[in-house]
């Protein structure tokens, strides 16, 4: 079987901030946090500000997040681009939703406005 290079965050239903490697995923796994359900997958890469931003988003929210890095994981490239025509990064998919880009606005939508 595939190694599968992707990262799977579990957020910690705690307070202070998540230390993070220098390309800005967190360093360790997470407990996951109780209180969300939501399901929620997303498309980076290492280098995007706004991958940073989104990963950030779901952290400061404790929300439980699928990350797939699309330049170190071939399979999570080929899923991307069957989900989404755009090319780009980040792109999330919220409870069945796909997102291209980074916009909380969006992201609060498909988490039924957290």
């Amino acid at each position: 079987m595939k190694k599968i290079l992707s990262v799977v965050i579990f957020l910690v239903a705690m307070q202070g901030n998540i230390s993070a490697s220098p390309g800005g995923f967190p360093d360790r796994p997470f407990m996951l946090a109780e209180e969300s359900t939501a399901k929620v997958e997303l498309y980076v890469t290492d280098w995007c500000p706004y991958c940073r931003r989104a990963i950030h988003f779901f952290q400061t929210r404790k929300i439980p997040v699928i990350i797939y890095d699309i330049e170190k994981d071939r399979d999570a490239a080929r899923r991307k681009n069957e989900l989404d025509s755009r090319r780009g990064v980040p792109f999330a998919i919220i409870n069945g939703k796909g997102i291209h880009g980074f916009s909380e606005e969006a992201y609060q939508r498909a988490l039924g406005s957290r």
